[in-house]
This record gives C-alpha cells, sequence and structure tokens, in this order.
C-alpha cells in the first residue's frame, strides 16, 4: 500500500488510496457544480432587472398622473367646505 502524505500547515496527514479518490471525484464535479452556480445566478439577475424595470415603470406612470393632476384647474372651495373636507375626510 502506497501512502501519501498531507502537509497543512505544521500536521502531517496520511492520505489513503480511497481518499485520494474521493478528492478526485470531487474534483470533477467542480466543473458541473460551476455551471450550476452561473445559471443560478444569471437567472437571479434577470429576475432582479425585471423587477428593477417593473418598479421604473410604475414611477413613471405614477408620475405622469400627477404631473396630469398638477395641470388641472383646481377648484375654489368655500370655507365651509374646506371644514367639512377637513373634518370629515
Amino acid at each position: 500500500m502506497t501512502e501519501h502524505y498531507y502537509w497543512w500547515w505544521n500536521g502531517v496527514k496520511r492520505l489513503s488510496r480511497a481518499e485520494i479518490r474521493k478528492m478526485k471525484e470531487n474534483m470533477q464535479k467542480t466543473p458541473l457544480v460551476q455551471e450550476k452556480a452561473n445559471k443560478y445566478h444569471r437567472l437571479e439577475e434577470e429576475k432582479a432587472e425585471k423587477l428593477l424595470t417593473t418598479i421604473v415603470n410604475e414611477e413613471e406612470k405614477i408620475s405622469k398622473k400627477s404631473i396630469d393632476e398638477e395641470e388641472k384647474p383646481t377648484k375654489k372651495l368655500w370655507l365651509i367646505d374646506r371644514i367639512k373636507k377637513y373634518l370629515f375626510w
């Protein structure tokens, strides 16, 4: 049985063939994991962009409505009507 040694910090650890084989298998899986991670982050980025565009569009609609409301001539209210509006909303 061939023993391999692994130096980490100041200690030495013996690695068996099974541990080395398992490490190699895990290393072969890393491209798949990386690809899945990239796909996930791409999808999250697209969702975030959609959300931001909808928020911006809604803000633009609200600002357009407020501009339209400001352009309308305001009605002059009598003092009694103002008091009623203030008290009873």
